[in-house]
């Protein structure tokens, strides 16, 4: 088994050790990854827990999520994973990677084992591969270049921004309420996005079972305003931790919507409060809209963070998922 020891290198030196590449056991090695990612991030950042961890390096489907580990002795120094995800674009269904869980502990950063735990994960990967990166972060350019070595095109496809809102009143009016949606009635929310160079994320009913075993609490929530008119959101009661310890927020992680859609996001964002009001959260939080309109996003009360990503779709240039795509409704994790 492995672990994570608390290193802490004596006057600022950085730890020399001979390091180690390999696959880590999906269930198993969780305590030390889930360790080394509470280590590597400075708060505010995402909670990792062992069972958030292990619920996500276990996701369900006939593609199977892979992670390398970078080891010095027995200690996970580094880790990176690509997780499937099911996606649409440009009318075609497919299985994609989102590249995850990309870290090195501050005490070993300096020694190319991010190169090394890239290079090892993209030969590793059989398919299109998309990477959330920091803005400024050294990883993208890490990423790219591991990618351009096996061949693989580069594009980048902009930014995701978290927008926040502040939670609305309990007798908040609203045209057409969300209510919380059964698996066959989310698919067919699903199914009502069409736009064609958006990268939609496509569940199939028993990845969206395992949606529902987030550790973290989560539901499924559609706003029907006609009998032709439905969109859906996954939401989440997603872990944060800040300078206060560890919060829990309500979170639009993917939604499907188009047309004329701000009063469906409210109705989305009044859900999640009710629905974890004990909480006590200040705000709701989506961590990505990019398909949605701008002009959508501020009418229903959002608005921008500080906190974004770059998206980097990598793989061969003939994927119509590295040629087509421009953005994307999955989430962020």
């Amino acid at each position: 088994m492995l672990s994570v020891d608390n290193v802490s290198p004596a006057s600022g030196r950085r730890v020399r050790d001979r390091i180690l590449y390999q696959d880590l056991n999906p269930v198993v090695d969780i305590p030390a990854v889930a360790a080394l990612l509470r280590q590597a991030w400075t708060p505010p950042c995402l909670c990792y827990s062992d069972m958030y961890v292990g619920w996500q390096l276990t996701w369900a489907g006939p593609v199977r999520p892979r992670a390398i580990a970078a080891t010095a002795g027995s200690r996970v120094v580094g880790v990176i994973a690509i997780v499937p995800r099911r996606i649409r674009v440009c009318d075609r269904v497919t299985v994609v990677y989102v590249l995850s869980f990309f870290a090195v502990h501050p005490a070993y950063r300096g020694q190319h084992i991010g190169a090394g735990m890239a290079e090892r994960i993209l030969a590793a990967s059989d398919r299109a591969t998309l990477a959330y990166t920091a803005p400024g972060a050294l990883s993208r350019a890490v990423l790219a270049a591991a990618a351009v070595s096996r061949g693989w095109t580069v594009r980048e496809a902009g930014e995701v921004r978290t927008y926040a809102r502040a939670a609305p009143r309990r007798d908040h009016d609203l045209q057409a309420p969300a209510r919380e949606a059964t698996v066959d009635e989310f698919l067919a929310a699903v199914e009502h996005c069409h736009a064609p160079s958006i990268a939609w994320s496509h569940p199939t009913a028993e990845q969206l079972r395992h949606y529902l075993a987030d550790p973290r609490g989560s539901c499924l929530a559609i706003v029907q305003n006609s009998a032709d008119s439905v969109a859906g959101a996954l939401i989440v009661r997603s872990q944060v931790i800040t300078a206060r310890g560890v919060e829990h927020v309500p979170s639009l992680d993917s939604v499907f919507l188009e047309g004329a859609c701000a009063p469906a996001l409210d109705a989305f964002a009044t859900f999640a409060h009710h629905r974890w009001d004990s909480d006590g959260a200040a705000v709701v939080t989506a961590p990505n809209l990019q398909a949605v309109e701008a002009d959508g996003i501020r009418s229903a009360g959002f608005r921008a963070t500080r906190s974004a990503f770059n998206l980097s779709v990598m793989g061969q240039e003939r994927d119509p998922v590295v040629r087509g795509m421009t953005a994307t409704n999955l989430e962020v994790f």
